[in-house]
């Protein structure tokens, strides 16, 4: 098949998921014009357990792998947050899905996939089109909290806040709730950054 034909067919299957994502979440996008957003949500410990203790927040975490997806929907029913809400989704796709008019209260990023040889650097997400895609969605002072046990993409992350112009690092790192997630019982080293919409 031609390089044209799959780029072509590509763009098609994307526009595909895009759309399914918009149907599949219309009615938590109908429920109010704020939400909070955990991008690579696991298994749902953390925002489970956060959905649970802010039941006033609409909240909606994301992931690429269908069991973490149904783990999580599990896990936000043993704890009665009706509040908290899962879906399969890559993270630009799902912003693309989202309404204009739609506001990111929080985003929640914890132990993202370092993609720890340079050739993947690329594959990071957070980056510049990220930051400014995902802008976009949010009001001025909107929280990005970002955590990884990973030291050289902690720094890449400081470094590519710093470098933005529509975010600024704050001192103060702490999260809005604490929850040990899978991942922090395997990897007790971690640093944390939070950064605020400008």
């Amino acid at each position: 098949m031609p390089r044209e034909s799959r780029l072509e067919e590509a763009l098609l299957r994307r526009a595909e998921r895009i759309q399914s994502l918009r149907e599949s979440c219309s009615q938590i996008f109908s429920l109010g014009r704020k939400i909070t957003l955990e991008i690579g949500c696991g298994k749902g410990h953390y925002l489970s357990a956060y959905a649970q203790a802010n039941p006033e927040e609409l909240c909606v975490g994301i992931d690429l792998i269908s069991e973490r997806i149904r783990d999580s929907r599990r896990r936000a029913e043993r704890r009665e947050a009706r509040n908290a809400h899962f879906f399969k989704a890559e993270a630009f796709e799902f912003l693309e899905a989202m309404p204009r008019d739609l506001k990111l209260e929080k985003i929640f990023i914890f132990f993202p996939d370092p993609w720890p040889k340079k050739r993947h650097h690329k594959r990071r997400l957070i980056q510049e089109k990220f930051l400014n895609d995902i802008r976009k969605f949010t009001s001025v002072g909107t929280k990005l909290y970002f955590r990884t046990d990973y030291a050289e993409y902690f720094e890449w992350a400081l470094d590519a806040i710093k470098a933005n112009p529509n975010w600024e690092l704050l001192n103060d790192n702490t999260l809005p709730f604490e929850e040990v997630s899978q991942f922090q019982r395997i990897l007790p080293n971690f640093s944390t950054l939070v950064a605020a919409a400008k």
